[in-house]
């Protein structure tokens, strides 16, 4: 089977039909391509690769020809979003708000398990290439009494902001949220509309690809839901933020976007092999002419075997197998070199998975190992850094704006502050190095030994100043003085022989 093509997508490209009236269309035509994006890309994530490629190749016959063997797919995709997402946030972040209320935002954090949720939105940025944070005031679970404030992540496949073409990273005025529904086997669209201040409610019945006419709210059976909702604070309730992005583009690019053909060579080489491999495992036996019964009393698709003639030279043919020499070493080497090509353009470290070249002998020596893949990390947190930053301060401004509102019980007392965020990276400590370097940075007045604490052991001001008042305490107690090595025979010794124990 020939090698087959994959095509390559400009995810920022607009191509409407300029026959159809686009703001009636939907999905909307200049975000087909982006949507198609994210449905492809996750499949590359949850190791659908056949499905995937078979909807991305550009060649007929890949489905078919394909059919006929069995598939065997690398999931390097989901591997190398799994690690930017562990690097991130398998330690969590530390918020804080100095001037703040940090009760409120520690609860805040606590009921939305935020910790969680900006994991899951790593691993879904990496493959999908944006993500999209949401804040609303409700119920969290169906049986609450009381509303509270919600942040919950939002599927980009039905964001559609307003974009100003010529001011592309400026705030959208509008951002859209739009998705299909059925009832009564009529199709319609939800359409949830947000501005600084409000969100307007629609439904809009479908016929085809057209939206035809605007129907009530009163379809969906949530009788709190009013048209037009006041937020009361001057930031939209949605924060988007890109994987990662070339300056003047809006959405960001997916960690697979430079990546699928890689994949796609690997599985094509190695389901190849491996079918080749299984087809040989059982080889057919070669004997001399005359030895199988042409009358039938001899089913030679039972025995497996052949006729052969005997030699052109007078020599007796003999019973053998026939085998086949696959020369697969070219194949593995390919493989290693496609592997070796897609550990350097994801800026994956092999060190990372434990396949690098020796040991490591301290955390420094890792981390030099890991530079692009730190790199990558640092890069990723420059996003994460602004979204979740943007996602606190809103909150606040929710609950101000809200007075009534709690989260756990609790009122934002202060005025809304801008938090700042505290990263580990992810790595494993080595704590003699780390020891070590704090030792130094306390003896050197760089820090004091309650930072200290607290970077070592990764516990709060608090713990850290409690801990340190009990080791000052311990080095201030001092053993009892003897005046030289103590005798328990010396009577002369006072007080200390008098503690020994007497006969008689």
């Amino acid at each position: 089977m020939a090698e087959q093509s994959i095509v390559v997508q400009n995810p920022q490209q607009n191509t409407p039909n300029p026959m159809l009236d686009t703001a009636k269309v939907f999905p909307y035509p200049e975000h087909i391509r982006r949507i198609q994006d994210y449905e492809y890309y996750e499949k590359l994530f949850l190791g659908d690769h056949f499905e995937a490629f078979s909807i991305r190749i550009d060649d007929e016959r890949y489905t078919t020809a394909y059919r006929r063997l069995r598939y065997v797919k690398i999931n390097f995709a989901g591997l190398v979003s799994k690690i930017i997402a562990d690097l991130l946030f398998s330690e969590p972040i530390k918020i804080k708000v100095p001037d703040g209320d940090q009760k409120w935002v520690d609860a805040f954090i606590r009921e939305n398990k935020l910790n969680v949720l900006f994991y899951e939105s790593a691993l879904s940025n990496s493959y999908k290439g944006d993500a999209l944070f949401k804040l609303r005031i409700g119920k969290r679970n169906p049986y609450d009494k009381d509303s509270t404030i919600i942040a919950e992540p939002t599927a980009p496949n039905i964001y559609f902001p307003g974009l100003d073409p010529f001011n592309v990273v400026a705030q959208p005025v509008e951002q859209e949220l739009a998705w299909k529904f059925t009832r009564d086997k009529k199709n319609y669209v939800r359409k949830e509309i947000h501005t600084a201040r409000e969100i307007r409610n629609e439904v809009w019945e479908l016929t085809g690809e057209k939206m035809t006419l605007q129907v009530g709210l009163d379809i969906l059976a949530i009788p709190e839901l009013k048209p037009v909702e006041q937020t009361l604070i001057d930031k939209p309730l949605l924060i988007h933020f890109a994987n990662w992005k070339p300056s003047g583009w809006f959405f960001g690019l997916s960690d697979y976007y430079d990546l699928d053909s890689i994949f796609y060579a690997i599985n094509n080489r190695m389901t190849k092999t491996d079918n080749i491999l299984d087809k040989h495992s059982d080889p057919i036996l070669a004997v001399p002419e005359g030895i199988l019964d042409e009358k039938g009393q001899v089913r030679r698709e039972k025995l497996g075997m052949v006729e052969i003639p005997d030699g052109i030279n007078g020599s007796k043919a003999i019973p053998q197998y026939v085998v086949w020499n696959a020369s697969l070493e070219n194949a593995f080497k390919e493989v290693e070199k496609l592997v070796e090509f897609m550990f350097m353009v994801s800026e994956t470290s092999p060190d990372i998975l434990g396949m690098g070249q020796g040991q490591s002998d301290s955390g420094r020596a890792l981390k030099l190992k890991l530079l692009r893949t730190i790199a990558k990390t640092q890069r990723k947190k420059l996003y994460f850094n602004y979204a979740i930053k943007d996602l606190i301060y809103r909150a606040q401004l929710l609950a101000k704006a809200w007075g009534d509102v709690t989260v756990d019980g609790l009122k934002l007392k202060s005025e809304p502050v801008m938090p700042e965020i505290e990263w580990a990276d992810g790595l494993p400590i080595d704590e003699k190095e780390q020891i070590d370097t704090e030792t130094a940075r306390i003896d050197a007045g760089l820090t004091s030994k309650v930072d200290a604490i607290m970077r070592i052991d990764g516990v709060d001001e608090a713990t850290a100043k409690k801990k340190a008042k009990e080791i000052e305490a311990e080095n201030k107690i001092e053993m009892p003085k003897t005046g030289g090595t103590f005798n328990p025979f010396n009577k002369s010794k006072g007080d200390m022989n008098n503690a020994l124990p007497k006969n008689g």
